[in-house]
């Protein structure tokens, strides 16, 4: 065996965080098993593993297993070169939890081997410290830049979605199953679902299972920070955040930086809802909100859209404070497999630059994201903005020399017959018909520094759309 190691420039500290193991088997070894070692050092919250070995064509099999300084956490034999271990997930066939800091051991089983072969073997660990922003449940499942369509917002029988029924059993509800939350997201024709269970980060490792047979289909790591102020979804992590405002002094400036320590992103929930004993905490009041470090807002909550308990005027009113806080949508579904359940209404319609975890949660940030309230088959969307040469998208700025007209352009598809709403500031300003589809819209517009404009759509039943503003500063 020969064992190899780099360090890098963020390497953990004190140790490596690349390992290469190594290796070769001869026919005399078939029928048997070895150990090798490796040292993971404290402080690391993910283990990644690429296994590779020669003479496969001519029927050679190896398989490999794994063990922490006191458990067994799982072999793949030979159907996975490439596996991974975290505290709340792994790939299926490990068993995920904390990554132990010792001595590790690597099982290569031979259970077929020519007996005139000599086969090498090669084992690359990957280990990513604590508090980085760790790797999602699967890689890019497609290329971009693009727009992907998701519901960032949906529960399971992890925490309190048990609204679920067999078929020929509607009188007997019981909890959703990940499976059939996921089912659902499929059949609305989604690119991307957040699970976002209460509390909690235990369905973690069902979705990790799941996304295994999922090529097309991308699922988000999510929860719930459910408190008596106000609800809030953490993407990005499976590290649990400590929801608990008030407790020893806990604020929600404590949050937002224990949220940024692992690399996630917190979007507010419903924060118009109304809040009482039949919804505790529900609608949005936690104090002294550090209102700048707050990303998203859940500005369509299921079918509530306009209206007292509506998410919209709250979060027009931070707009009007100067914050940039991008909209987006989520069912909030809870019952998946019934004909109550709501999966991918609203759906929240990114662009990223491909269709992964990390780069739907950068497209969130940026501000380039629009809803459709009634589902992934609802109106295209976009605004733009110029001014003297200059152009900003939606979630941009545009800088201003002071009060100036500025030109303002809409582009639909899929609206023919509705009418785009500009908003200003929060308030109505203009009314379009959309002739035509596809369709782009002009129209100029007095802004100053500290306006913000963005639109909606509407039938003859409601909003359709909402965009995301641009700036102006």
């Amino acid at each position: 065996m020969v064992l190899t190691w780099t360090r890098q420039d963020r390497a953990v500290a004190p140790g490596p965080r690349t390992v290469v193991l190594s290796g070769a088997v001869t026919g005399a070894d078939q029928g048997t098993y070895q150990e090798h070692l490796f040292q993971v050092p404290a402080g690391v919250g993910r283990l990644d593993f690429e296994f590779t070995h020669s003479h496969k064509s001519e029927g050679t099999q190896l398989e490999v297993g794994l063990f922490d300084p006191s458990a067994f956490r799982g072999t793949s034999r030979f159907s996975k070169t490439r596996f991974y271990l975290a505290d709340a997930h792994a790939t299926p066939s490990y068993v995920p939890g904390r990554i132990p800091a010792g001595s590790w051991r690597v099982s290569i089983g031979i259970p077929a081997i020519g007996a005139s072969t000599t086969a090498t073997w090669q084992l690359t660990i990957r280990m990513t410290p604590v508090g980085d922003s760790q790797a999602g449940l699967a890689a890019a499942l497609a290329p971009g830049p693009a727009w992907f369509a998701g519901d960032f917002h949906a529960h399971t029988l992890h925490s309190d979605a048990f609204e679920c029924h067999d078929p020929g059993q509607a009188e007997a509800t019981r909890g959703c199953q990940p499976w059939e939350v996921v089912e659902a997201a499929r059949a609305a024709r989604l690119d991307f679902l957040a699970i976002t269970d209460h509390n909690t980060t235990s369905h973690h490792a069902d979705l990790a299972a799941l996304q295994e047979g999922l090529h097309s289909l991308l699922l988000l790591r999510g929860q719930e920070l459910t408190t008596f102020h106000g609800h809030a979804n953490v993407y990005g992590t499976s590290t649990p955040v400590d929801f608990r405002l008030g407790f020893r002094g806990r604020a929600m400036g404590d949050v937002l930086r224990d949220v940024a320590a692992v690399g996630g992103l917190l979007s507010i929930n419903h924060p118009g809802r109304e809040t009482g004993d039949r919804c505790t905490g529900c609608g949005w009041d936690a104090p002294q909100t550090p209102w700048p470090q707050v990303a998203a807002m859940e500005v369509v909550n299921g079918p509530t859209i306009e209206g007292p308990t509506a998410g919209l005027g709250f979060w027009h009113g931070r707009l009007n404070e100067g914050h940039r806080i991008t909209a987006i949508g989520g069912s909030d579904d809870h019952a998946a497999r019934s004909g109550l359940g709501r999966v991918g209404r609203p759906t929240t319609v990114v662009w990223a630059r491909e269709l992964s975890e990390a780069a739907l949660l950068d497209g969130l940030r940026s501000g380039r994201a629009y809803i459709r309230t009634r589902g992934a088959e609802g109106p295209v969307v976009d605004l733009s903005a110029s001014w003297s040469g200059q152009r900003a998208a939606m979630g941009e700025v545009l800088a201003v020399g002071g009060a100036a007209v500025v030109a303002l352009r809409i582009d639909t598809a899929r609206a023919a017959g509705q009418t785009a709403e500009l908003v200003r500031n929060g308030e109505l300003v203009a009314s379009v018909l959309v002739a035509s589809s596809p369709a782009s819209v002009t129209h100029s517009l007095a802004l100053q520094p500290g306006d913000w404009v963005n639109f909606r759509l509407r039938d003859a039943t409601g909003i359709t759309a909402i965009s995301n503003p641009v700036y102006i500063r």
